[in-house]
Protein backbone atom coordinates (compact mmCIF):
# COMPACT_ATOMS: atom_id res chain seq x y z
CA UNK A 1 0.00 0.00 0.00
CA UNK A 2 2.85 2.27 0.38
CA UNK A 3 4.63 1.31 -2.58
CA UNK A 4 1.73 1.97 -4.22
CA UNK A 5 1.39 5.77 -2.76
CA UNK A 6 4.58 6.46 -3.37
CA UNK A 7 4.21 5.85 -6.98
CA UNK A 8 0.70 7.85 -7.13
CA UNK A 9 3.26 10.95 -5.81
CA UNK A 10 5.69 10.46 -8.39
CA UNK A 11 3.45 9.90 -11.21
CA UNK A 12 2.23 13.75 -9.81
CA UNK A 13 5.45 15.17 -9.53
CA UNK A 14 5.75 14.29 -13.29
CA UNK A 15 2.42 15.54 -14.71
CA UNK A 16 1.05 19.04 -14.59
CA UNK A 17 3.61 21.50 -13.05
CA UNK A 18 0.34 24.19 -11.81
CA UNK A 19 -0.87 20.94 -9.92
CA UNK A 20 -0.60 20.33 -6.21
CA UNK A 21 -0.60 18.06 -3.92
CA UNK A 22 -0.88 18.71 0.05
CA UNK A 23 -0.11 15.56 2.56
CA UNK A 24 -2.00 15.20 5.65
CA UNK A 25 0.13 12.46 7.75
CA UNK A 26 1.66 11.32 4.99
CA UNK A 27 -1.60 11.13 2.51
CA UNK A 28 -2.95 13.43 -0.34
CA UNK A 29 -6.43 13.67 -0.22
CA UNK A 30 -8.65 13.70 -3.61
CA UNK A 31 -11.70 15.89 -3.92
CA UNK A 32 -14.16 14.99 -6.08
CA UNK A 33 -14.94 17.31 -8.37
CA UNK A 34 -18.32 16.37 -8.90
CA UNK A 35 -18.70 17.82 -4.90
CA UNK A 36 -16.83 20.92 -5.91
CA UNK A 37 -19.27 22.05 -8.66
CA UNK A 38 -22.06 21.58 -6.76
CA UNK A 39 -20.46 23.38 -3.59
CA UNK A 40 -19.82 26.25 -6.19
CA UNK A 41 -23.63 26.29 -7.55
CA UNK A 42 -24.92 26.40 -4.26
CA UNK A 43 -22.59 29.24 -3.39
CA UNK A 44 -23.89 31.13 -5.99
CA UNK A 45 -27.55 30.43 -5.88
CA UNK A 46 -27.23 31.34 -2.00
CA UNK A 47 -25.51 35.01 -3.39
CA UNK A 48 -28.24 35.39 -5.86
CA UNK A 49 -30.72 35.34 -3.34
CA UNK A 50 -29.16 37.63 -1.32
CA UNK A 51 -28.86 40.03 -4.10
CA UNK A 52 -32.72 39.08 -5.06
CA UNK A 53 -34.35 40.55 -1.62
CA UNK A 54 -32.60 43.28 -1.10
CA UNK A 55 -33.77 44.69 -4.63
CA UNK A 56 -37.16 43.39 -3.05
CA UNK A 57 -36.61 45.45 -0.16
CA UNK A 58 -35.42 48.24 -2.09
CA UNK A 59 -38.81 47.57 -4.87
CA UNK A 60 -40.82 48.30 -1.75
CA UNK A 61 -39.14 51.03 -0.28
CA UNK A 62 -39.31 53.20 -3.40
CA UNK A 63 -43.07 51.85 -4.00
CA UNK A 64 -44.43 52.71 -0.60
CA UNK A 65 -41.60 55.16 0.30
CA UNK A 66 -41.06 56.98 -2.43
CA UNK A 67 -39.37 60.51 -0.60
CA UNK A 68 -37.07 58.21 1.78
CA UNK A 69 -34.52 57.47 -0.70
CA UNK A 70 -35.47 60.44 -2.91
CA UNK A 71 -32.60 62.24 -2.01
CA UNK A 72 -29.95 60.24 -1.40
CA UNK A 73 -27.19 58.56 -3.76
CA UNK A 74 -24.14 56.36 -3.13
CA UNK A 75 -22.65 59.73 -3.57
CA UNK A 76 -24.21 61.23 -1.02
CA UNK A 77 -27.09 63.81 -0.35
CA UNK A 78 -28.51 65.14 -3.25
CA UNK A 79 -28.88 69.18 -4.10
CA UNK A 80 -30.62 67.84 -7.62
CA UNK A 81 -30.62 65.47 -10.54
CA UNK A 82 -30.60 66.77 -14.15
CA UNK A 83 -31.86 64.01 -16.33
CA UNK A 84 -30.55 61.70 -13.58
CA UNK A 85 -27.41 63.05 -13.22
CA UNK A 86 -26.38 63.98 -9.43
CA UNK A 87 -25.32 67.12 -7.96
CA UNK A 88 -25.00 66.19 -4.25
CA UNK A 89 -25.11 68.93 -1.58
CA UNK A 90 -21.25 68.05 -1.03
CA UNK A 91 -20.36 69.36 -4.27
CA UNK A 92 -22.57 72.72 -4.17
CA UNK A 93 -20.60 72.73 -1.06
CA UNK A 94 -17.36 72.43 -2.17
CA UNK A 95 -17.69 74.10 -5.10
CA UNK A 96 -19.08 77.26 -3.25
CA UNK A 97 -17.01 77.45 -0.84
CA UNK A 98 -14.16 78.38 -3.62
CA UNK A 99 -16.62 81.65 -4.37
CA UNK A 100 -14.63 84.84 -3.40
CA UNK A 101 -16.66 85.98 -0.08
CA UNK A 102 -17.91 88.99 -1.64
CA UNK A 103 -19.17 87.20 -4.15
CA UNK A 104 -20.92 84.40 -1.65
CA UNK A 105 -22.54 87.68 -0.20
CA UNK A 106 -24.56 88.57 -2.81
CA UNK A 107 -25.23 85.00 -4.42
CA UNK A 108 -27.14 82.51 -2.98
CA UNK A 109 -26.37 78.97 -2.92
CA UNK A 110 -29.93 78.37 -4.70
CA UNK A 111 -28.97 80.91 -7.17
CA UNK A 112 -25.33 78.78 -7.85
CA UNK A 113 -27.08 75.68 -7.94
CA UNK A 114 -28.84 76.86 -10.60
CA UNK A 115 -25.96 77.76 -12.48
CA UNK A 116 -24.52 74.29 -11.98
CA UNK A 117 -27.91 72.84 -13.22
CA UNK A 118 -27.60 75.38 -16.54
CA UNK A 119 -23.76 73.77 -17.13
CA UNK A 120 -24.97 69.86 -17.10
CA UNK A 121 -26.96 71.14 -19.46
CA UNK A 122 -24.93 72.54 -21.93
CA UNK A 123 -22.79 69.95 -21.21
CA UNK A 124 -24.86 66.96 -21.97
CA UNK A 125 -26.01 69.49 -24.92
CA UNK A 126 -22.65 69.66 -26.67
CA UNK A 127 -22.21 65.88 -25.86
CA UNK A 128 -25.29 65.27 -28.00
CA UNK A 129 -23.96 67.37 -30.34
CA UNK A 130 -20.73 65.29 -30.81
CA UNK A 131 -18.44 67.93 -29.49
CA UNK A 132 -15.47 67.44 -28.00
CA UNK A 133 -11.66 68.98 -26.66
CA UNK A 134 -8.89 67.44 -26.56
CA UNK A 135 -5.71 67.40 -24.10
CA UNK A 136 -3.94 69.56 -26.30
CA UNK A 137 -6.76 72.36 -25.65
CA UNK A 138 -6.78 72.18 -22.65
CA UNK A 139 -2.86 72.43 -22.06
CA UNK A 140 -3.24 75.72 -24.22
CA UNK A 141 -6.41 77.18 -22.61
CA UNK A 142 -4.31 76.54 -19.26
CA UNK A 143 -0.98 78.17 -20.31
CA UNK A 144 -2.28 81.15 -21.65
CA UNK A 145 -4.27 81.57 -18.39
CA UNK A 146 -1.08 81.19 -16.60
CA UNK A 147 0.64 83.57 -18.87
CA UNK A 148 -2.36 86.16 -19.08
CA UNK A 149 -2.08 86.02 -15.00
CA UNK A 150 1.35 86.25 -14.75
CA UNK A 151 1.75 82.64 -13.22
CA UNK A 152 4.27 80.33 -12.46
CA UNK A 153 3.89 76.72 -11.78
CA UNK A 154 4.73 77.06 -8.11
CA UNK A 155 2.06 79.71 -7.81
CA UNK A 156 -0.72 78.17 -9.58
CA UNK A 157 0.15 74.63 -7.22
CA UNK A 158 -0.51 77.31 -4.20
CA UNK A 159 -3.42 78.91 -5.55
CA UNK A 160 -5.17 75.52 -6.31
CA UNK A 161 -4.07 74.57 -2.68
CA UNK A 162 -5.73 77.32 -1.20
CA UNK A 163 -8.78 76.54 -2.93
CA UNK A 164 -8.62 72.92 -2.42
CA UNK A 165 -8.54 72.25 -5.97
CA UNK A 166 -6.10 69.36 -7.26
CA UNK A 167 -4.42 69.71 -11.01
CA UNK A 168 -6.96 67.49 -12.50
CA UNK A 169 -10.12 68.91 -11.07
CA UNK A 170 -8.35 72.18 -12.64
CA UNK A 171 -7.98 70.80 -16.38
CA UNK A 172 -11.82 69.50 -15.77
CA UNK A 173 -13.07 72.84 -15.39
CA UNK A 174 -11.07 73.82 -18.14
CA UNK A 175 -12.31 71.30 -20.56
CA UNK A 176 -16.13 71.90 -19.77
CA UNK A 177 -15.62 75.24 -19.87
CA UNK A 178 -14.39 74.78 -23.25
CA UNK A 179 -16.98 72.35 -24.38
CA UNK A 180 -19.17 74.98 -23.31
CA UNK A 181 -17.75 77.69 -25.14
CA UNK A 182 -17.55 75.28 -28.52
CA UNK A 183 -21.27 74.85 -28.09
CA UNK A 184 -22.57 78.65 -27.44
CA UNK A 185 -20.04 79.49 -30.59
CA UNK A 186 -22.14 76.60 -32.87
CA UNK A 187 -25.80 77.21 -31.48
CA UNK A 188 -25.11 81.09 -30.38
CA UNK A 189 -22.39 83.66 -31.92
CA UNK A 190 -22.31 81.61 -35.32
CA UNK A 191 -26.08 82.41 -35.85
CA UNK A 192 -25.95 86.13 -35.61
CA UNK A 193 -26.48 87.91 -38.04
CA UNK A 194 -27.01 91.85 -37.96
CA UNK A 195 -27.30 93.74 -41.14
CA UNK A 196 -26.52 97.26 -42.30
CA UNK A 197 -30.34 97.79 -42.48
CA UNK A 198 -30.43 96.41 -39.26
CA UNK A 199 -28.01 99.15 -37.98
CA UNK A 200 -29.65 101.95 -40.01
CA UNK A 201 -32.96 101.22 -38.32
CA UNK A 202 -31.17 101.15 -34.61
CA UNK A 203 -29.99 104.54 -35.83
CA UNK A 204 -32.90 106.02 -36.81
CA UNK A 205 -35.27 104.89 -33.63
CA UNK A 206 -32.70 105.80 -31.18
CA UNK A 207 -31.79 109.62 -32.11
CA UNK A 208 -31.54 110.74 -29.04
CA UNK A 209 -28.49 108.02 -28.16
CA UNK A 210 -26.58 109.65 -30.96
CA UNK A 211 -26.96 113.14 -29.81
CA UNK A 212 -23.80 114.98 -28.26
CA UNK A 213 -25.03 117.52 -25.45
CA UNK A 214 -24.15 121.29 -25.55
CA UNK A 215 -20.64 121.55 -23.93
CA UNK A 216 -18.07 124.29 -22.78
CA UNK A 217 -14.37 124.48 -22.77
CA UNK A 218 -13.44 126.77 -19.42
CA UNK A 219 -10.31 127.26 -17.32
CA UNK A 220 -10.23 127.87 -13.78
CA UNK A 221 -8.36 128.75 -10.42
CA UNK A 222 -9.65 127.89 -6.99
CA UNK A 223 -9.23 130.16 -4.07
CA UNK A 224 -10.10 128.00 -0.97
CA UNK A 225 -11.45 128.02 1.77
CA UNK A 226 -8.93 125.66 3.86
CA UNK A 227 -6.63 127.67 5.65
CA UNK A 228 -8.25 131.28 4.79
CA UNK A 229 -11.37 133.01 6.05
CA UNK A 230 -13.95 133.64 3.24
CA UNK A 231 -12.75 137.15 3.13
CA UNK A 232 -8.54 136.40 2.57
CA UNK A 233 -10.19 134.27 -0.15
CA UNK A 234 -12.49 136.63 -2.03
CA UNK A 235 -9.43 139.02 -1.46
CA UNK A 236 -6.90 136.62 -3.14
CA UNK A 237 -8.83 136.08 -6.07
CA UNK A 238 -9.44 139.52 -6.59
CA UNK A 239 -6.03 140.35 -6.67
CA UNK A 240 -5.22 137.31 -9.12
CA UNK A 241 -8.32 138.29 -11.19
CA UNK A 242 -6.51 141.93 -11.66
CA UNK A 243 -3.21 140.01 -12.99
CA UNK A 244 -4.94 138.40 -15.73
CA UNK A 245 -7.35 141.20 -17.37
CA UNK A 246 -3.93 142.38 -18.03
CA UNK A 247 -2.26 139.67 -19.68
CA UNK A 248 -4.10 136.26 -19.95
CA UNK A 249 -0.94 134.49 -21.84
CA UNK A 250 0.14 134.04 -17.94
CA UNK A 251 -2.70 131.69 -16.97
CA UNK A 252 -1.22 128.63 -16.66
CA UNK A 253 1.97 129.65 -14.55
CA UNK A 254 -0.92 131.49 -12.12
CA UNK A 255 -3.02 128.25 -12.10
CA UNK A 256 0.09 126.44 -10.77
CA UNK A 257 0.90 129.22 -8.26
CA UNK A 258 -2.20 130.10 -7.00
CA UNK A 259 -4.93 126.91 -7.70
CA UNK A 260 -6.20 125.22 -5.40
CA UNK A 261 -7.31 122.25 -7.31
CA UNK A 262 -4.84 119.76 -7.48
CA UNK A 263 -6.64 117.55 -10.30
CA UNK A 264 -6.69 120.21 -12.66
CA UNK A 265 -3.14 121.87 -11.87
CA UNK A 266 -1.13 120.11 -14.66
CA UNK A 267 -3.86 120.60 -17.48
CA UNK A 268 -3.66 124.57 -16.89
CA UNK A 269 -7.34 124.59 -14.75
CA UNK A 270 -8.90 123.11 -18.02
CA UNK A 271 -12.22 121.18 -17.85
CA UNK A 272 -14.71 120.00 -20.73
CA UNK A 273 -18.12 119.58 -19.82
CA UNK A 274 -21.95 119.32 -20.39
CA UNK A 275 -24.53 120.33 -18.23
CA UNK A 276 -25.28 119.04 -14.64
CA UNK A 277 -22.08 117.59 -14.28
CA UNK A 278 -19.94 120.95 -11.92
CA UNK A 279 -21.93 122.55 -9.05
CA UNK A 280 -24.91 125.09 -10.28
CA UNK A 281 -22.63 128.51 -10.18
CA UNK A 282 -19.51 127.45 -11.50
CA UNK A 283 -21.36 125.79 -14.83
CA UNK A 284 -23.70 128.47 -15.17
CA UNK A 285 -20.89 131.25 -15.61
CA UNK A 286 -18.87 128.87 -17.78
CA UNK A 287 -21.87 128.33 -20.11
CA UNK A 288 -23.41 132.05 -19.90
CA UNK A 289 -20.47 134.14 -20.03
CA UNK A 290 -18.70 134.58 -23.74
CA UNK A 291 -16.38 133.30 -25.19
CA UNK A 292 -12.95 134.75 -23.88
CA UNK A 293 -14.81 136.42 -21.05
CA UNK A 294 -13.24 136.10 -17.44
CA UNK A 295 -15.60 135.70 -14.23
CA UNK A 296 -15.37 135.39 -10.17
CA UNK A 297 -17.59 132.98 -9.14
CA UNK A 298 -18.19 132.42 -5.08
CA UNK A 299 -19.06 128.27 -4.16
CA UNK A 300 -19.17 125.74 -1.41
CA UNK A 301 -14.90 125.24 -2.57
CA UNK A 302 -13.95 128.65 -2.43
CA UNK A 303 -14.02 131.42 -5.21
CA UNK A 304 -12.94 130.63 -9.26
CA UNK A 305 -11.69 132.95 -11.73
CA UNK A 306 -13.41 131.20 -14.61
CA UNK A 307 -12.30 131.62 -18.14
CA UNK A 308 -14.54 130.36 -20.96
CA UNK A 309 -12.55 129.00 -24.00
CA UNK A 310 -15.09 127.47 -26.21
CA UNK A 311 -18.66 126.45 -26.69
CA UNK A 312 -20.29 123.47 -28.82
CA UNK A 313 -23.46 123.05 -29.51
CA UNK A 314 -25.67 119.92 -29.06
CA UNK A 315 -25.17 117.47 -32.43
CA UNK A 316 -26.08 114.40 -33.76
CA UNK A 317 -23.60 111.87 -34.40
CA UNK A 318 -23.22 110.62 -38.37
CA UNK A 319 -24.72 106.89 -38.69
CA UNK A 320 -21.30 106.16 -40.56
CA UNK A 321 -19.19 107.35 -37.66
CA UNK A 322 -21.26 105.02 -35.34
CA UNK A 323 -21.92 101.75 -37.43
CA UNK A 324 -19.57 99.95 -35.87
CA UNK A 325 -20.61 100.75 -32.35
CA UNK A 326 -24.03 99.53 -33.56
CA UNK A 327 -23.37 96.99 -35.16
CA UNK A 328 -21.74 95.67 -32.00
CA UNK A 329 -24.27 96.69 -29.63
CA UNK A 330 -27.04 94.41 -32.32
CA UNK A 331 -24.98 91.44 -31.95
CA UNK A 332 -24.54 91.42 -28.14
CA UNK A 333 -28.93 91.85 -28.03
CA UNK A 334 -28.75 89.25 -30.72
CA UNK A 335 -26.54 86.74 -28.78
CA UNK A 336 -28.35 87.50 -25.46
CA UNK A 337 -31.77 86.53 -27.02
CA UNK A 338 -30.70 83.29 -29.04
CA UNK A 339 -28.65 82.26 -25.58
CA UNK A 340 -31.84 82.59 -23.62
CA UNK A 341 -33.66 80.85 -26.05
CA UNK A 342 -30.93 77.86 -25.64
CA UNK A 343 -31.17 77.37 -21.91
CA UNK A 344 -34.92 77.76 -21.86
CA UNK A 345 -35.44 74.46 -24.87
CA UNK A 346 -32.82 72.53 -22.67
CA UNK A 347 -35.05 73.08 -19.53
CA UNK A 348 -38.25 72.50 -20.90
CA UNK A 349 -36.80 69.38 -22.41
CA UNK A 350 -34.97 68.03 -19.64
CA UNK A 351 -36.20 66.22 -16.38
CA UNK A 352 -34.84 68.53 -13.41
CA UNK A 353 -35.70 67.72 -9.28
CA UNK A 354 -34.21 70.34 -7.37
CA UNK A 355 -34.55 69.25 -3.81
CA UNK A 356 -33.41 72.79 -2.12
CA UNK A 357 -36.28 74.46 -3.93
CA UNK A 358 -38.53 71.77 -2.72
CA UNK A 359 -36.94 71.86 0.61
CA UNK A 360 -37.70 75.99 0.68
CA UNK A 361 -41.95 75.18 -0.92
CA UNK A 362 -41.75 72.48 2.14
CA UNK A 363 -40.58 75.19 5.06
CA UNK A 364 -43.02 77.74 3.97
CA UNK A 365 -45.91 75.31 3.72
CA UNK A 366 -45.15 74.03 7.25
CA UNK A 367 -44.77 77.71 8.22
CA UNK A 368 -48.05 78.49 6.81
CA UNK A 369 -50.15 75.71 8.70
CA UNK A 370 -48.22 76.55 12.05
CA UNK A 371 -49.33 79.79 11.35
CA UNK A 372 -53.39 79.08 10.65
CA UNK A 373 -54.06 78.06 14.32
CA UNK A 374 -52.76 81.02 15.88
CA UNK A 375 -54.58 83.30 13.45
CA UNK A 376 -57.94 81.01 14.34
CA UNK A 377 -57.08 81.21 18.07
CA UNK A 378 -56.88 84.74 17.43
CA UNK A 379 -60.30 84.78 16.06
CA UNK A 380 -61.68 83.07 18.76
CA UNK A 381 -60.62 84.66 21.49
CA UNK A 382 -62.40 87.83 19.74
CA UNK A 383 -65.45 85.94 19.09
CA UNK A 384 -65.92 84.39 22.20
CA UNK A 385 -65.07 88.21 24.17
CA UNK A 386 -68.03 89.41 22.49
CA UNK A 387 -70.45 85.81 23.41
CA UNK A 388 -69.78 86.96 27.56
CA UNK A 389 -71.53 90.05 27.30
CA UNK A 390 -74.79 89.76 27.51
CA UNK A 391 -75.27 87.02 30.17
CA UNK A 392 -76.84 90.15 31.78
CA UNK A 393 -80.34 88.83 30.30
CA UNK A 394 -83.12 87.16 31.26
CA UNK A 395 -82.70 83.47 32.06
CA UNK A 396 -79.01 84.17 33.29
CA UNK A 397 -79.91 82.46 36.39
CA UNK A 398 -80.75 79.22 34.07
CA UNK A 399 -77.36 79.60 32.23
CA UNK A 400 -74.92 79.72 35.08
CA UNK A 401 -73.16 76.61 34.40
CA UNK A 402 -72.34 77.52 30.75
CA UNK A 403 -71.53 81.06 31.77
CA UNK A 404 -68.81 79.50 34.73
CA UNK A 405 -66.95 77.63 31.72
CA UNK A 406 -67.26 80.52 29.31
CA UNK A 407 -65.07 82.40 32.34
CA UNK A 408 -62.66 79.79 32.17
CA UNK A 409 -62.08 79.39 28.05
CA UNK A 410 -62.38 83.46 28.85
CA UNK A 411 -59.64 82.99 31.00
CA UNK A 412 -57.13 80.84 29.03
CA UNK A 413 -58.19 82.81 25.96
CA UNK A 414 -56.80 85.62 27.88
CA UNK A 415 -53.61 83.83 28.56
CA UNK A 416 -52.86 83.10 25.21
CA UNK A 417 -53.50 87.16 24.14
CA UNK A 418 -50.53 87.88 26.77
CA UNK A 419 -48.06 84.98 25.01
CA UNK A 420 -49.36 86.30 21.87
CA UNK A 421 -48.45 89.97 22.52
CA UNK A 422 -45.05 89.14 23.91
CA UNK A 423 -44.28 87.31 20.44
CA UNK A 424 -45.55 89.89 18.45
CA UNK A 425 -43.22 92.65 20.72
CA UNK A 426 -40.45 90.15 20.00
CA UNK A 427 -40.62 90.05 16.44
CA UNK A 428 -41.38 93.84 16.30
CA UNK A 429 -38.10 94.33 17.77
CA UNK A 430 -36.36 92.13 15.58
CA UNK A 431 -37.64 93.26 12.08
CA UNK A 432 -35.60 96.41 11.54
CA UNK A 433 -32.74 94.41 11.99
CA UNK A 434 -34.20 91.53 9.53
CA UNK A 435 -35.38 93.94 6.66
CA UNK A 436 -32.68 96.81 5.85
CA UNK A 437 -35.03 97.67 2.35
CA UNK A 438 -33.45 100.91 2.04
CA UNK A 439 -29.71 99.88 3.11
CA UNK A 440 -30.23 96.77 0.43
CA UNK A 441 -31.03 99.26 -2.70
CA UNK A 442 -28.66 101.86 -1.54
CA UNK A 443 -25.99 98.75 -2.06
CA UNK A 444 -26.54 97.79 -5.26
CA UNK A 445 -24.09 100.15 -6.63
CA UNK A 446 -21.46 99.13 -4.53
CA UNK A 447 -21.78 95.50 -4.70
CA UNK A 448 -21.30 95.71 -8.97
CA UNK A 449 -18.29 97.57 -7.41
CA UNK A 450 -17.23 94.26 -5.71
CA UNK A 451 -18.06 92.38 -8.40
CA UNK A 452 -15.11 93.71 -10.09
CA UNK A 453 -18.21 95.81 -12.60
CA UNK A 454 -16.97 98.66 -15.19
CA UNK A 455 -19.04 100.95 -16.66
CA UNK A 456 -17.06 102.26 -19.47
CA UNK A 457 -18.80 105.72 -21.04
CA UNK A 458 -18.50 108.86 -22.81
CA UNK A 459 -19.41 112.38 -21.35
CA UNK A 460 -21.28 113.36 -24.54
CA UNK A 461 -23.16 109.79 -25.04
CA UNK A 462 -26.51 110.29 -23.87
CA UNK A 463 -26.95 106.79 -23.23
CA UNK A 464 -24.06 106.51 -20.79
CA UNK A 465 -26.20 109.52 -18.77
CA UNK A 466 -29.15 107.25 -18.80
CA UNK A 467 -27.08 104.25 -17.92
CA UNK A 468 -25.86 106.82 -14.88
CA UNK A 469 -29.05 107.72 -14.00
CA UNK A 470 -30.39 104.62 -13.12
CA UNK A 471 -28.51 104.27 -9.96
CA UNK A 472 -29.32 108.03 -8.72
CA UNK A 473 -27.34 109.55 -6.01
CA UNK A 474 -25.46 105.65 -5.83
CA UNK A 475 -23.68 106.48 -9.09
CA UNK A 476 -20.86 107.83 -7.26
CA UNK A 477 -20.39 104.34 -5.88
CA UNK A 478 -19.94 102.19 -9.31
CA UNK A 479 -16.95 101.69 -10.99
CA UNK A 480 -16.80 104.18 -14.05
CA UNK A 481 -14.25 104.93 -16.79
CA UNK A 482 -14.41 107.90 -18.73
CA UNK A 483 -13.94 106.91 -22.39
CA UNK A 484 -14.12 110.78 -23.88
CA UNK A 485 -12.02 112.86 -24.95
CA UNK A 486 -12.38 116.38 -24.25
CA UNK A 487 -13.39 118.43 -27.99
CA UNK A 488 -13.58 115.46 -30.13
CA UNK A 489 -16.44 113.02 -30.26
CA UNK A 490 -14.63 110.43 -32.68
CA UNK A 491 -11.22 109.84 -29.96
CA UNK A 492 -11.41 107.61 -27.37
CA UNK A 493 -9.07 107.43 -24.43
CA UNK A 494 -5.95 105.20 -24.21
CA UNK A 495 -7.63 103.16 -21.36
CA UNK A 496 -10.61 102.52 -23.46
CA UNK A 497 -8.92 101.33 -26.28
CA UNK A 498 -6.67 98.91 -24.34
CA UNK A 499 -10.02 97.45 -22.62
CA UNK A 500 -11.58 97.31 -26.53
CA UNK A 501 -15.14 99.53 -26.18
CA UNK A 502 -16.03 99.73 -29.31
CA UNK A 503 -19.44 101.46 -27.92
CA UNK A 504 -21.17 103.32 -25.23
CA UNK A 505 -22.56 102.77 -22.85
CA UNK A 506 -20.33 99.27 -22.49
CA UNK A 507 -20.12 96.85 -18.81
CA UNK A 508 -17.24 94.75 -18.66
CA UNK A 509 -18.18 91.67 -15.90
CA UNK A 510 -16.83 88.48 -15.70
CA UNK A 511 -14.23 89.82 -18.54
CA UNK A 512 -17.15 90.32 -20.80
CA UNK A 513 -18.20 92.71 -22.54
CA UNK A 514 -22.14 93.50 -22.52
CA UNK A 515 -22.77 96.58 -25.01
CA UNK A 516 -25.68 99.09 -24.75
CA UNK A 517 -27.32 100.25 -21.64
CA UNK A 518 -28.02 97.33 -19.46
CA UNK A 519 -31.23 97.15 -16.97
CA UNK A 520 -30.56 97.28 -13.46
CA UNK A 521 -32.42 93.45 -13.63
CA UNK A 522 -29.98 92.44 -16.15
CA UNK A 523 -27.46 93.67 -13.62
CA UNK A 524 -28.78 92.00 -10.86
CA UNK A 525 -28.54 88.87 -13.03
CA UNK A 526 -25.18 88.97 -14.13
CA UNK A 527 -23.50 89.86 -11.41
CA UNK A 528 -25.75 88.04 -9.00
CA UNK A 529 -26.03 91.24 -6.69
CA UNK A 530 -29.41 92.20 -5.39
CA UNK A 531 -31.79 95.33 -6.22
Amino acid sequence: MAKKEKNIAKKNNNGSKGLKVYKVNGNAPKEDSKARRNKNIQTFLIVLIIILAIAAIFSAIQTFFPNLLGKISLAGELAATVNGKPITIQKLNAEYDRLPLQYQYFVTKEAFLTQLIDEVLLTEEAAKQKLSVSEKEVDNSLGTFMKDNNLTQENLTVILKQKKITQQDLRDLIKSQLLIDKLIEQNVKSKVNVTSALALQYYNDNPDTFKVPEQVTARHILIGLVNRTNDEAKKKAEEVLVKLKEDKSNFCDLVKQYSDDSGSIDKCGEYTFSRGQMVEEFEKTAFEQGIGKLSLVNTTFGYHIIWTINKTPEQLVLFKDVEDQINLVLANQQEKQLYGDLIAKLRANAKIINYLEKKALENKTETKIKEEPQQNASAATQTQVTIVEPAEKEGAAEEEEPLAEEEEISKEQKELENETQKAVEEVTEEKPATQPVQETKLSFANCLAGQGAVLYGAYWDSSTKKQKDYFGIDVTNINYIECGVPDDFRAQAEICQEAGIQAYPTWIINSEKHMGIQELKQLATLTGCDI
